[in-house]
Parts: C-alpha cells; structure tokens; sequence
C-alpha cells in the first residue's frame, strides 16, 4: 500500500465543551464535526495539561517527563528548548522519505537559528511562530529563518499556508504539522464572527467567535486532502474557561489541572478506507500514541523507547488495546504564580479508576470515571488497596523520570 501523507492538527486550549461532536451546544462547529464523523472519535483521548509538554509527548511518542520536560518553563527560556539528543518524529520520517512541514505554534525552543528551531529538529519548512503566544491580526511570523508581520488574520494565514503546502507536486509523502494558534492568549477575533454570538457572555462570545473561524479554517483545508492522508485532530490541553472562555464540560478542572479538564480533549483520527466512519473507541488513547501510529502506518520501525502504542489495530477494529496505565506529572500553576513555588500535581489512570496525586504526594484523592465523570466524589477512603496500587504504579514510572532543571537565567513568557 501506497505510504500515507500525515496531517497532525493541533488546536489550542480548546476543551470538551467547545465542539458539536463532544457536547456544545452554543457554537455551532459543522465542518469539525463532519471530520469526526469522518473517522474515529477518541472519547478519552489525554495529553498533557500544559502547551510544550503535550508538543513533545507528540513528536516522541514518550511521556516529555522521561527527559525533565514537566511543564512549560523549560521550553519558554531564549537559549534552552527540547533537549537535543531526543529524536523527533519529523526526524525520523525525514530519513525514511517524507517532507516534513510546521506551520503555526513551536514552543519547543525559541530562535531562528538556534539549535532547538525547528528547521533543527526534522522540519523542511517552517512558517509560524516560537513561543506560547501568538497575535491574531497581522502577526509577526518566521519563515524558514526570517521573521516579518504578515497581514491578515492568523488562523487564515496557518491554514493558507497549509493548503499550499498540500496542495504542492509531491514527489514524495509529506508530513505536515499544523499548530493553531486558536483559542489562546492574546484573543482577538474578526468583528463579523463576534457579531454571531452576541447573546453569549463576553468572553464565551469571543472564544465562539474564535471557534467559529477554526471551524471555516478546517473546512476549507478537509477539501484539500487526498484520501490517502491519515488525520490526526485534537487539542494540547483542556480549555480555561474564567480566562479564555473555552470549556470543558462535564469535566472537572482546566488546563494546568491533572483532574479531567486538564488533560482529556477532544481526539479524532481519520484515515479514509482504513478507519471507518462513525468509528469510536472508548479505551483510554494519548499523545504519546501519535508518533508509534503514524510510524506503523509509514511501514518505518518502532524505536524501542517509546511510551506510546500503535493505535491502528483499535482504530480499524481489527484488535483491541491492551489495559495500561495512563501517568501524568507537573506543577501546581496557580502556586507558582502567586507564590514562585512549585508544588507537585500528579496522577495515574488505569481502567476506570483515577488516582490524583497532589502537594508532594500527601493529598491523595480516588475517582471512579465510570461513575463518575466529574470527579466529584473523592473514594480514597473507601479503597485504601487501589489507592496504594495506584500509586505504587505512579512511582515505579516516575522513578525512571528526569527531574525537572532551568537553565540559569531562566525567563519566563
């Protein structure tokens, strides 16, 4: 079989509450919704709960704590990003005969020139930007090396960008990585989207607004592709809602948070003739999964550090994942704003049940997702015994974790 081009869409701090096919009823998103129903919706599908992490769980295939990579911080400095010595995906494609293209958000290390840009990490090409944030109108982007402001609006001009790239004479498979800015920090929407979702609190108008436009954006860019292209559709952490206005539903918490609405997102795969439409899979899936899934589907061998599973087998009905737990490790956000100290949020999923593990692990709580998907009843004290092989779990994968450093100098964005 023909190798499949690779398209890995990532949106930004969009939660489970911010689309049709996961559950919103306030803005109306038809064209996300069609390239759901399209392929198979991942009904908990995890990253991380902050941006860098979540990027690099992605493009390793490995949980980033493997190589002290817990939140942000480490990534947001002017001379530090992604350790070197870890291999990309884009890397690893490359040399089996892909192009390989980014277009929109890095935030795995800043500089044109640096040795963490991304023209350094397995990118042919690249036009966006390097750090968290991005502007919206008119915004300041690189270009393979040369930054200038471009005009226009900035979820238009990443998915121009992209249909160029996809619409290209390619003599060989491409990967493109498309990292919207929408719908983080500094928010600005267009003025005729705003004007749809007047009747909506400001800053749910606004994220609407935003949402609104990605969801034109997509719709323009599922009529480019050839069907042989495998879709990869999700966001890097769950909304912010008193902040950006982006929901999560159901769930408790947001992004920063290890409780549900900081780490479940909406996930689609799609991969015409090979994963069914309608398809759903309920087993819990990451972003550690992207990279052994489009690896598998290139025919390119499986490195042996990976974290991640080949989610194919489960994609296109023909086998079933195995049960295995699900691990997550960063800092309390919140505290360090306030107070520049970093306590510990931990947590650990395997089957139904939750372990959260918090303020350097003397606070622990037990959910049951099953039962309860908002993580409102708290059943430690109930289950001493999964308590304790939960954690026991969590610490036999955290004893093989880098610790988190910073650079000297380390200045935060």
């Amino acid at each position: 079989m023909q190798r499949p081009n690779i398209l890995v869409i990532l949106v930004d701090d969009i939660g489970m509450g911010d689309f049709g096919f996961t559950g919103a009823k306030d803005i109306p998103t038809p064209n996300i919704d069609r390239l759901a129903k399209s392929g198979a919706v991942c009904t908990s599908g995890y990253v991380t709960p902050m941006c860098a992490p979540t990027r690099a769980a992605f493009l390793t295939g490995r949980y980033p704590q493997r190589f002290g990579l817990e939140d942000n911080r480490p990534c947001d400095g002017m001379k530090n990003g992604l350790p070197r010595e870890v291999t990309l995906l884009p890397q690893r494609l490359r040399e089996a005969g892909y192009t390989t293209h980014l277009v929109g958000k890095w935030h795995l290390g800043k500089g044109d020139n640096s040795e963490f840009a991304p023209r350094n990490r397995g990118f042919d090409t690249f036009f966006g930007y390097f750090g968290a944030f991005g502007q919206y109108v008119n915004p300041t982007y690189s270009r393979d090396g040369k930054e200038s402001v471009v005009t226009g609006y900035g979820t238009d001009l990443l998915t121009d960008e992209a249909c160029k790239i996809i619409e290209a004479r390619h003599d060989k498979p491409y990967f493109l990585h498309l990292a919207y800015t929408a719908a983080h920090l500094k928010q600005e929407a267009k003025p005729e989207d705003l004007a749809k979702f007047t009747h909506l609190e400001p800053k749910r108008q606004m994220a609407a607004a935003i949402i609104h436009n990605l969801d034109t954006n997509i719709g323009k860019l599922m009529t480019k592709l050839d069907p042989n292209t495998l879709v990869f559709f999700l966001s890097d952490n769950g909304g912010e809602p008193r902040v950006l206005g982006t929901l999560n539903g159901p769930l408790r918490g947001q992004k920063f948070d290890v409780y549900e609405g900081g780490v479940r997102v909406p996930f689609v795969v799609r991969w015409p003739g090979q994963i069914k439409p309608g398809t759903r899979l309920d087993t819990p899936v990451s972003a550690i999964d992207i990279q052994p899934t489009v690896l598998a589907a290139a025919g390119i061998p499986q490195p042996p550090d990976q974290d991640g599973l080949n989610l194919l087998p489960a994609l296109t009905r023909k086998g079933k994942l195995p049960e295995r737990p699900h691990f997550w490790h960063t800092t309390d956000h919140a505290t360090w704003q306030q107070a520049r100290r970093s306590p510990n949020l931990s947590a650990v999923r395997l089957g139904d049940w939750k372990l959260v593990i918090k303020e350097e692990g003397a606070v622990t709580e037990l959910y049951n997702l099953k039962q309860d998907l908002s993580e409102k009843q708290d059943q430690a004290a109930k289950e001493p015994p999964r308590v304790a092989e939960l954690r026991q779990l969590f610490d036999a994968w955290n004893a093989k974790n880098q610790p988190q450093t910073f650079p000297p100098k380390q200045v935060r964005k």
